[in-house]
């Protein structure tokens, strides 16, 4: 064997030596390059699970939602209906108080009554003063017209007329003062009666008052809880466009990334595939060139 061919298979051998190194480095590569890969898919596996929590976030918030609105429809009927009861105790309030008025006013006019019929009554009594006193001088006149003897017979005769008036006016006013008294214990009991209701109605009318109070207490009060259940749920539809704007993004930004790990992988494929065939390549030519020193 000639000189030149040693040196050239020792350069042959120093050649492969060379490439075997190299391709072992890129072995390496092409190991880091799988594992990379895989975990990449574990992070997709990852984010696949985010994405299903996020979603799940999303229909919870989207519930949360419904529910505050259906809570602030309700509490709007609600408040309706409180302002319904209030309109209709205010005018209740108001009727009372106008009955209370009128209750006031005839028992003012039965007091008045009363005093009438008392002034009448004095007034009655006054006649049977009267009346008996007529009487007493009719019997009088009797007793001079008896003394006075035939004389005095007309005299008598009128005595007895004056005597009979005066016991039936005794008579009437008797019957007037009977009637009175009735009519007066009637009229009292009436009046009684009358400031007795009076007295309810003011009781009914200051208990309208207070109920009304609380209840405008309680609207104002649902009023302000309906406008929180606003603001929530204005803050929740807020926060769900902000959460389906992420998720979006998310998605978005997690296909794209999907799509350059596939492109990437194909293209490592490819190149792996290149890469075993140069090394089995190399190593042939090494094994080639071991031989030839071997047989030189």
């Amino acid at each position: 064997m000639t000189m030149e061919t040693q040196e050239l298979i020792k350069s042959g051998l120093s050649l492969t030596e060379t490439l075997v190194a190299y391709l072992a480095k890129d072995a390496m590569g092409a190991e880091f390059l799988g594992g990379y890969i895989g975990s990449n898919n574990t992070d997709s596996a990852s984010a696949d699970k985010q994405k299903e929590t996020l979603g799940k976030l999303t229909q919870t918030s989207q519930d949360m939602e419904q529910a505050a609105a259906q809570l602030s429809q309700r509490a709007e009927k609600n408040n309706e209906r409180l302002g319904n009861i209030v309109a209709a105790i205010e005018k209740l309030g108001t009727s009372v108080g106008r009955i209370e008025e009128e209750q006031r006013r005839y028992a003012e006019q039965f007091k008045s009554v009363i005093e009438q019929s008392t002034a009448i009554k004095k007034q009655i009594d006054e006649i049977v003063n009267i009346s008996e006193q007529t009487n007493l001088l009719s019997f009088n006149a009797s007793i001079e017209a008896a003394h006075a003897g035939s004389a005095g017979a007309g005299f008598r005769i009128i005595a007895n007329e004056v005597k009979t008036l005066s016991e039936n006016t005794k008579k009437s006013t008797d019957r007037i003062l009977s009637d009175m008294d009735r009519l007066s214990s009637s009229i009292t009991a009436l009046e009684k009666e009358t400031r007795s209701n009076t007295d309810a109605l003011t009781a009914l009318s200051k208990e309208s008052a207070g109920t009304l109070k609380a209840f405008e207490s309680v609207r104002t009060i649902n009023s302000a809880n309906n406008k929180d259940v606003e603001r929530i749920s204005s803050a929740i539809a807020t926060n769900l466009q902000g959460i389906q704007t992420i998720v979006k993004d998310i998605q978005q930004g997690e296909d794209d990334s999907q799509k350059r790990i596939e492109k990437f992988a194909d293209s490592a494929s490819k190149n792996a595939m290149l890469f075993n065939d140069l090394y089995s390549f190399v190593y042939e030519l090494k094994a080639i060139f071991q031989e030839l020193q071997r047989r030189n």
